[in-house]
């Protein structure tokens, strides 16, 4: 795969540095000040149970946040992983299996680890049962798209449409961001870790899929 490995060391650094910081300020006190601000501007004024905007606006967000639900981000990788299977493509199959796996392990760890309670300031717009931080929709949506796009970069396209696929898998993941803490299940500070935690891991997942691609073809060069 031809990647900037130094970039991707670069992002790597800064997302896990946010992420401390962030979990740091949590773990000094579950509830921050600036977080249920944010939670109460999307709401209206006087009534913490009806969200901002049109009628249609809150279904539009329930629909935006369940592109990073357990059920769409299993599908999307055994419908990659079934692809790459076939294309016999192990190198990507890889990249896949080890982002959204280790993803979703690292985000229930980080959740047990410090058993933030779910944001009470505001009514909950949908069902929700794990713990707050990280934002589990988060971490696997940043891991999850931003790994497919990474599989369209290395392709023969224009730069143009390169930017594209990975602008428009940026932009996913930070509306499903947002449409948790809209929804009032999730802080800003539980999006934000959830954001830089699965940048991080993404990263990771690349640089062991370009180290394997590496070990495999001196394999064969040698043999």
């Amino acid at each position: 795969m031809k990647l900037n490995s130094n970039k991707i060391l670069v992002i790597l650094s800064i997302s896990i540095l946010i992420f401390c910081l962030i979990a740091l300020l949590v773990s000094i006190s579950s509830k921050i000040n600036f977080d249920n601000l944010i939670l109460l501007s999307f709401r209206q004024n006087g009534n913490t149970s009806v969200p901002i905007g049109l009628a249609w606006f809150k279904d539009f967000m329930a629909d935006i946040t369940s592109l990073g639900s357990v059920s769409i981000i299993v599908l999307v990788t055994l419908f990659v992983s079934g692809f790459m299977i076939v294309k016999k493509n192990f190198n990507f199959l890889w990249l896949i299996l080890f982002a959204a796996i280790g993803g979703s392990l690292l985000d229930l760890l980080f959740k047990e680890l410090f058993a933030r309670p779910r944001p009470e300031i505001v009514s909950h717009l949908v069902n929700v049962e794990s713990w707050s931080f990280p934002s589990g929709h988060s971490v696997t949506s940043a891991v999850l798209y931003l790994s497919l796009s990474v599989i369209f970069i290395p392709v023969n396209i224009e730069k143009k449409l390169k930017k594209f696929i990975l602008t428009f898998a940026i932009l996913i993941s930070i509306l499903i961001g947002v449409s948790r803490i809209y929804l009032g299940v999730h802080y800003l500070s539980d999006v934000l870790a959830g954001w830089m935690l699965g940048t991080a891991w993404c990263c990771i997942s690349i640089l062991f899929a370009e180290r394997l691609t590496n070990k495999k073809f001196a394999e064969k060069t040698n043999g």
